[in-house]
This record gives C-alpha cells, sequence and structure tokens, in this order.
C-alpha cells in the first residue's frame, strides 16, 4: 500500500511541476520530451535606405528607377514558406533621365499618378528553387489593375536580387499599341543589413 502512495505522490510531484515549467527563449519548444529546433535562422533585416528598384523598357531600350519605397521584407532562407514580401512604390517618382517625358508618363493617358499614385505588390506564396534562388508569387497592382505575377530572388552574401518582367499595357498603361512593345524588365536591390 505504502509503494502505491509514494508513487501516487511521485505522479502528483511530476504533474505539477510539469505545469509550472518555463522553458528557455532559446528558439527551441518541447515536443514529446525532446527540444526541436523551431527558428535556427533569423529573418533577414534589409537595409531600406539603399534598396532600390530599376527597370528597362525594352522597345525604347531605356533604364530608369523608381523611388519612394515602403516594403516590409519577412524574409528566412530556410523557411520560405513563412516568408512574406510587401510593398508600395511612388509613381511621381519615376525617373528615366528625360524630364519631359517622365513628366508625359503621369498624364491619365499612361499612368495617371493623380488617380493612382502607387504602385503595390503583395506576396502570396515563396517557393524555395535551391541554390539560394526563390520564387515570390504574388499580385502587382499597377493603376488600379491587378494580376498574378512572379519575382525570382537570388541571395548573395550581402545583398537579395530580384527580377521579374511585366508588359505595361496589361496594367493600362499603353506606351506602344502593340503588347509585346510594351515589355518592362523590372530589377530589385535589396542589401542585407544581416
Amino acid at each position: 500500500m505504502k509503494a502505491y502512495f509514494y508513487i501516487f505522490m511521485l505522479f502528483t510531484f511530476v504533474y505539477q511541476g510539469l505545469g509550472q515549467t518555463e522553458f528557455p527563449d532559446d528558439g527551441y519548444v518541447s515536443y514529446s520530451g525532446d527540444y526541436a529546433l523551431i527558428n535556427d535562422y533569423q529573418n533577414l533585416e534589409i537595409d531600406k535606405e539603399n534598396s532600390k528598384v530599376t527597370f528597362d523598357f525594352i522597345d525604347e531600350e531605356t533604364s530608369g528607377t523608381i523611388e519612394g519605397l515602403d516594403f516590409k521584407i519577412n524574409f528566412n532562407p530556410n523557411d520560405p514558406n513563412n516568408s512574406s514580401f510587401a510593398g508600395t512604390a511612388l509613381v511621381e517618382t519615376l525617373d528615366t533621365d528625360n524630364f519631359l517625358r517622365d513628366g508625359h508618363l503621369m498624364w491619365k493617358k499612361f499612368f495617371h499618378e493623380s488617380k493612382y499614385p502607387k504602385i503595390s505588390f503583395e506576396s502570396k506564396q515563396v517557393v524555395d528553387f535551391d541554390n539560394n534562388t526563390f520564387k515570390v508569387i504574388g499580385n502587382l497592382t499597377i493603376k488600379g489593375t491587378t494580376k498574378e505575377v512572379i519575382l525570382t530572388f537570388s541571395l548573395h552574401d550581402k545583398k537579395l536580387v530580384g527580377k521579374t518582367t511585366i508588359h505595361t499595357s496589361d496594367y493600362g498603361v499603353n506606351i506602344h499599341d502593340e503588347r509585346k512593345r510594351n515589355k518592362l524588365n523590372i530589377q530589385f536591390h535589396f542589401p542585407i543589413i544581416k
């Protein structure tokens, strides 16, 4: 009888002790009696001040930049499924190094900057393609039109570099009548702080 009593008391002590146990905040959680690593690589910290977006309008052999970037990137290369990319850029900052052309691009016929002042992107999925290459699938909105695009990002030592190709006419920005002549290559440059 004493043996049963001691076993009962030991079980009660252990049960109550486990209910009050605090696990160390070291990136591990208890799982089936063992510790399992849940976040061994933190999200990368991006240098927002030196980040930039550039583009090449193929038909016109014109390059440019867009600024006024406001974005949030939660990117863990070891856990891409839980990563996300979202941000906006100001249309008024489009710069092709030609003052007159840049002014024309603000008109209603093109970007209609007064009604649609921002270009935005929000990811839906991030997929690992090995060799430090990732596909970011999401919605790009320009001039009130939203379409799904795929951005391809490569992770280098101190930067995250991305690219995609769109046709501006798909978003109501008709520089030329033929769709193929509205091809735009876009590049993303995100320096990594840590």
